[in-house]
């Protein structure tokens, strides 16, 4: 059996438009009486109108788009059913410099909605094959507008383009929450129960704030080996960070211009971070830090279990 993930990031409440148009035709031609005009519409709700995102997992398997999600403006049930035809817009994706246009090769859709008799809503499938294939460090997209619909129905004007933004997740992607010690000469200091959003940067890589000091643009990048689980640990690009040296056997009690240091273990769990990810627990187990100080020679160290929500 195939095994095809739904992903969907909105919820789509009931949608029902009604509009008419109250035409006076004594007002128009001396005539006496009320008119009423039934206007029929299709669109994409305000909801996605625009944009959407999907975050996809890096996977050989299957995935589907439940998006765009298109809606009738009309008065009563329609007895046939309604199809929609939309089309690639891809000028909306080369708008936006930070966006690649999700090549053809890369995705499946017949661009064809069908609204069934009764309905008011139907989505146009988007199939992702093998988004392993995808480049994670990239956000991928496709434009689409709609074009026409059957049946006499009108395409609204102002809700008929959306930008359907596209990236990928690794398997370490996620919210985490963290808890451990930051060892400092002046201002030493537990982690507790800190919440992490570790975000995907290639395919067995992510960024983490380092320690607390996310709101000094310290963040790290840990690159996962899949076959031990060991890690290698870099300054993320763009961060403030300097060099992290790794720590995978203890603390050190030398700083880098040789002078002591006076790290202990201040946590019960400090023996376990020797720079592991353990694929069981889904826990990254680190002990790393950097030179700081007036000399820029004196170790600043964090001690993190992270862990998978």
């Amino acid at each position: 059996m195939k095994n095809i993930f739904k992903l969907s990031f909105f919820g789509v409440a009931t949608m029902v438009a009604f509009s008419s148009c109250l035409k006076d035709k004594g007002f128009d031609n001396g005539d006496y009486g009320i008119q009423v005009i039934e206007k029929k519409g299709v669109s994409l709700p305000q909801s996605i109108a625009g944009s959407v995102d999907y975050g996809l997992l890096s996977s050989d398997a299957p995935q589907f788009l439940a998006s765009p999600i298109v809606a009738l403006e009309t008065i009563g049930a329609q007895s046939s059913d309604v199809t929609v035809q939309f089309a690639l817009k891809p000028e909306l994706v080369s708008a936006d410099p930070d966006l690649t246009l999700l090549p053809a090769s890369a995705y499946t859709s017949n661009l064809t909605a069908t609204i069934k008799a009764g309905q008011l809503l139907d989505t146009l499938e988007i199939t992702i094959p093998r988004a392993s294939d995808l480049d994670p460090t990239l956000t991928y997209a496709i434009g689409l507008e709609l074009v026409s619909a059957s049946n006499g129905f009108t395409v609204a004007s102002n809700m008929k383009e959306v930008l359907i933004r596209i990236t990928i997740k690794n398997i370490y992607d996620g919210e985490y929450t963290s808890n451990g010690y930051f060892y400092h000469p002046t201002v030493p200091r537990a982690i507790t129960n800190r919440p992490k959003t570790l975000s995907t940067t290639g395919p067995n890589s992510v960024e983490v704030e380092l320690g607390d000091l996310g709101g000094l643009n310290y963040f790290a990048t840990f690159t996962v080996d899949p076959t031990s689980g060991a890690l290698s640990i870099t300054p993320a690009p763009g961060s403030a960070t300097p060099a992290l040296p790794l720590f995978s056997s203890g603390l050190p009690s030398a700083n880098m211009d040789g002078s002591p240091t006076s790290f202990v273990p201040a946590w019960p769990n400090a023996a376990q971070c020797n720079n592991i990810y353990d694929p069981a627990t889904k826990e990254f187990r680190v002990r790393y830090g950097y030179g700081g100080g007036a000399s820029a020679q004196i170790y600043r160290v964090t001690e993190e279990i992270i862990k998978l929500n």
